[in-house]
């Protein structure tokens, strides 16, 4: 769903707006999606808590990741820290089974707050770069993708089907449906 207003021009946003809805849909993708593997750069979104069609550095990251043999991009606040993916939240997996979201400037995805909001074992906290090794399981979250495992973070790998990701994944398929 995407708010825009066609009359509003570039040199005079402040002006009056009469926003009008576009919606787009595409069919579902095959599920479970494959896991990703994720090469990590030095990026910070603009607005990142706003939802916006601006994601022209985000997807130019995406093609250089896949140009290195990677799938997807994964980007690191200047202080070192984890934030998201490209078009998607990040979690993590510790060594004490507690599911770990970066806390860092992020879209706040619907998935990650719904499993925020029903899994027990889980926190907010900065994840710095240097402490992925010390992961147990990396995973992505989207409406579209549900619980995608991460294989691999740069030259970190993870294991393509940890059992862990099985929680996240059933927490998820039983959140309730709503009605549209």
């Amino acid at each position: 769903m995407t708010i825009f207003d066609p009359a509003l021009e570039l040199g005079h946003p402040g002006a009056d707006a009469h926003p009008q809805v576009l919606v787009t849909s595409r069919p579902n993708a095959a599920m479970p999606p494959p896991p990703l593997r994720a090469k990590t750069f030095q990026f910070s979104r603009d607005t990142s808590a706003v939802k916006h069609i601006g994601l022209f550095s985000q997807l130019k990251l995406r093609r250089e990741a896949q140009l290195a043999g990677f799938d997807d991009a994964i980007f690191v606040e200047p202080n070192g820290t984890i934030s998201e993916g490209g078009t998607w939240n990040l979690g993590f997996v510790d060594a004490a089974g507690t599911v770990v979201w970066p806390e860092a400037p992020i879209l706040p995805g619907v998935t990650m707050q719904l499993l925020q909001g029903a899994h027990e074992q889980t926190e907010i906290r900065p994840v710095p770069l240097a402490d992925v090794p010390q992961m147990r399981a990396a995973f992505a979250t989207n409406t579209s993708i549900g619980v995608r495992g991460i294989v691999a973070i740069d030259d970190v790998e993870f294991p393509s089907h940890d059992p862990v990701l099985d929680v996240p994944r059933k927490v998820y398929s039983n959140l309730p449906d709503e009605r549209l």
